[in-house]
């Protein structure tokens, strides 16, 4: 049995024996410490139709159906709403492709963020019908053996395709079947540097998921019912002691916004690069009175595109700072918003069959918004979870005149933890 298949079997024994003693509990009421559930779980994902084409060993096109591939994805999210909406995310642990007539090609989604609504919330014994909407960034790539430097580019995409399903409901156990709609899967793709075709990537996909949800909050909700968690709380405001440092990790993505013009200009072969997962970690401090946070974030990443003998690799190592202030506060959700400036190390390098033509390193200061949420129960809290997101408009490296390398990103941090250290000595 392949090793990954099998850490998958063991992870969803270890989730099964967790279920068993978490109960559900935004059923009993409707409190803002029930508000929102963590879960973690795993799925197996099909996929269903597609076709493409290709250049044959006498230089003619020839169509190829695209055939099923499976993949088991990891799940982390959480139920919002007291069980009206799920929002999570599905981390594929296998890249399979498909082998046939001299093509060797893979096809899936990538890390899926996905928003789904219960018209009728998830209740204990129930099957509840769902609706909803994902960001799923989707690859292609085709490597035809008939060609001399035949690997093609991997395309990628970002796409907000629909989604469907049940979810039935044991305790805390979601056993889930879903279908979703990829309505964009027509995409123009090169076959070779100079040959552009329409193909289609599969539009159905079909998944089956088993989740856990884990109550994370709950146990400061008798101190907030009684009065006493306020009490604290404007005691410890006046004296100060709820401003605090913090501290927080995660992992972020970042998505490329369209395309360099560099390659519009040059390689327009090459794809735009693909989506970067990256350590998230800062530093900050929380004051109270004010309900904002001014934020330190170190962030690495890198990408890469290529394609018949053309490679590219890009590089940012970004030190940032951030004032964002809290808006409201809705039963513990607690949405944010704020600008940020980051001080930024970029790099580009390019080489065409092997030899190197660009290698540039450049030092620029960016600017653009922070703006996500907090889970945030009472200003008691000695962590809670985040998520966040970060858009550059305006980041790159000039290679020519009106020639550019975009670094233009959404950065998407969808749970980080945030532990305040100092509020574990005080109370």
């Amino acid at each position: 049995m392949n090793d990954r298949y099998l850490k998958v079997i063991i992870l969803s024994g270890i989730l099964f024996s967790i279920s068993m003693v978490n109960a559900q509990v935004y059923v009993e009421k409707q409190t803002r410490h029930r508000f929102a559930q963590l879960n973690l779980g795993v799925d197996y994902q099909t996929n269903f139709g597609g076709s493409t084409q290709f250049i044959d060993p006498n230089g003619e096109l020839e169509r190829l159906d695209l055939g099923s591939l499976h993949r088991p994805r990891f799940l982390i999210g959480g139920t919002h709403f007291w069980g009206h909406a799920d929002i999570f995310i599905g981390i594929p642990l296998l890249r399979p492709r498909f082998k046939r007539m001299g093509q060797e090609i893979s096809y899936l989604s990538g890390v899926e963020t996905v928003f789904k609504y219960y018209p009728w919330r998830i209740e204990n014994n129930k099957i509840r019908p769902f609706l909803g909407v994902s960001i799923a960034p989707f690859y292609y790539e085709q490597r035809n053996s008939n060609l001399e430097n035949g690997n093609g580019p991997e395309l990628n995409h970002t796409s907000l395709p629909f989604t469907g399903g049940i979810t039935f409901n044991r305790k805390s156990s979601l056993l889930e079947l879903g279908l979703t709609w990829n309505y964009g899967n027509e995409q123009r793709y090169y076959i070779s540097k100079t040959d552009e075709i329409n193909i289609k990537t599969p539009p159905l996909y079909l998944n089956f998921s088993y989740r856990i949800m884990l109550e994370t909050t709950g146990s400061a909700e008798r101190s907030w019912e009684s009065g006493e968690a306020e009490k604290l709380t404007q005691k410890l405001a006046k004296e100060k002691k709820l401003d605090n440092f913090f501290i927080g990790g995660g992992l972020s993505s970042s998505f490329w916004i369209g395309n360099s013009s560099y390659n519009l200009q040059n390689r327009r072969y090459l794809e735009r690069y693909s989506t970067s997962i990256m350590p998230d970690l800062s530093i900050g401090y929380y004051f109270n009175n004010a309900d904002l946070n001014i934020t330190g974030s170190f962030r690495p990443y890198s990408s890469s595109t290529s394609a018949y003998g053309t490679f590219q690799i890009v590089r940012r190592r970004s030190v940032g700072l951030e004032v964002t202030k809290y808006l409201f506060d809705y039963n513990g959700f607690v949405p944010f918003v704020g600008p940020l400036a980051s001080y930024d190390r970029l790099f580009f390098g390019e080489s065409l069959e092997g030899n190197t033509t660009h290698f540039i390193w450049e030092n620029k200061i960016g600017y653009g918004l922070a703006f996500g949420w907090d889970i945030r129960p009472n200003r008691l809290q000695k962590w809670i979870l985040r998520t966040s997101l970060r858009w550059y408009p305006d980041l790159s490296i000039q290679i020519r005149e009106r020639q550019e390398i975009s670094f233009n990103n959404i950065e998407f941090n969808f749970i980080q933890l945030i532990i305040y250290p100092g509020r574990f000595a005080k109370w």
